[in-house]
């Protein structure tokens, strides 16, 4: 039923297209009725689809009482915001990552029961899962109050193997989940059945990304840390903003957008050896699509437009050519080719039968 519906959402979108192009009112009056009538059935449908997120969190329970059984810590397991609702396909893809963030937490974050009461803590740790809608997304968080991450070791080891250079003094947590979303990057002395595999934080922001959400992490040294997911409302359609850029539209999910502003290039700075952009007495971080894309063509002459993309706290300033309208889109699975850069979470058929790829605000910011 879903495929159908995308179907019928790009067909509108061309309808409406060339309704605009014609000088046919009864034309433009069928077109519009045609795009209510659409507009409601995928409200319906997306309806009916969303589920319940205690489906899925209902069996982590156990996993975390058998985890910390084995190996003998006492954890409180906590679970908030069970009836919160989600698209159901993005559903069944949450189980692995958020299994992977709590064994993570029972596992490198909870210490054992006699850590804790040296360090002033009950013997017993928490640990907690909470969904809540914002918007057009749902967050998902998993916090613990554990020891938290050893930045200095984490930056140690990140510097050892180039990922960061000699000379960093701190991690931001930004940049700690950058290091610990690495490929084959841990920290753990030990390889066991838990932990050291190296596969945990990576798999976990690939994963949302894949379904165009995002993850963040809050930590703080002795207290623990948290671990918000972003997640669209649902994945099959969703409005975006369409952008120009070196002769090809590429499309930027609106829950990702914050504004849209005149490039003005007396408004430009530098921000820790970056350009930067000066909004309202704010240094926002600027990524030229253009450049970032290695896109050819002619560029365009005077200001540019400019997008705001904000993920969470995180913003960052995106240049484009043009700014070429909103639509609602399908967004189809998506496999980079071997060295594109990874900013791109899918791809669509706009209403024209154009293909464009829908850019990730998550890995721009």
């Amino acid at each position: 039923m879903m495929n159908q519906v995308g179907e019928l959402v790009v067909a509108r979108g061309r309808l409406l297209e060339l309704a605009e192009a014609s000088a046919s009112p009864e034309l433009k009056a069928v077109a519009a009725r045609i795009g209510r009538v659409t507009s409601d059935l995928h409200g319906e449908v997306m309806q009916a689809r969303l589920t319940p997120v205690w489906q899925v969190f209902d069996r982590f329970p156990r996993v975390v009482r058998d985890l910390a059984r084995q190996l003998g810590k006492r954890v409180r397991f906590e679970v908030e915001g069970e009836d919160t609702q989600l698209d159901r396909a993005l559903l069944e893809e949450l189980g692995e990552p958020l299994i992977h963030l709590l064994r993570n937490a029972v596992d490198h974050g909870i210490e054992a029961p006699a850590e804790r009461k040296a360090a002033g803590k009950a013997e017993e740790g928490l640990i907690r899962i909470g969904a809540t809608s914002d918007r057009t997304t749902v967050l998902i968080r998993v916090s613990d109050d554990g020891a938290g991450i050893d930045r200095g070791k984490v930056l140690r080891q990140a510097i050892e193997r180039g990922h960061l250079p000699a000379d960093t003094r701190e991690l931001t947590d930004e940049q700690l989940l950058r290091v610990l979303a690495r490929p084959g990057f841990s920290t753990a002395a030990v390889v066991t059945d838990v932990s050291g595999r190296g596969m945990g934080m990576d798999a976990v922001v690939s994963k949302l990304r894949a379904i165009g959400g995002a993850v963040e992490l809050t930590a703080i040294a002795g207290r623990g840390s948290q671990f918000t997911l972003r997640l669209p409302m649902t994945l099959a359609i969703v409005r975006v903003l369409l952008a120009e850029v070196g002769g090809e539209r590429y499309a930027i999910p609106l829950a990702g957008v914050a504004e849209t502003v005149e490039y003005h290039p007396d408004r430009v700075a530098a921000l820790e050896g970056r350009e930067a952009y000066v909004l309202r007495d704010t240094l926002v971080p600027t990524v030229r699509l253009r450049d970032a894309l290695g896109a050819h063509g002619v560029r365009p002459v005077g200001r540019s437009p400019a997008v705001i993309v904000e993920v969470g706290e995180r913003k960052a300033v995106l240049v484009v050519d043009a700014l070429v309208g909103q639509q609602e889109i399908v967004v189809e699975p998506f496999d980079a080719p071997r060295g594109m850069l990874p900013v791109f979470s899918g791809a669509t058929i706009l209403g024209d039968g154009v293909p464009a790829l829908i850019v990730d605000p998550a890995a721009l910011v």
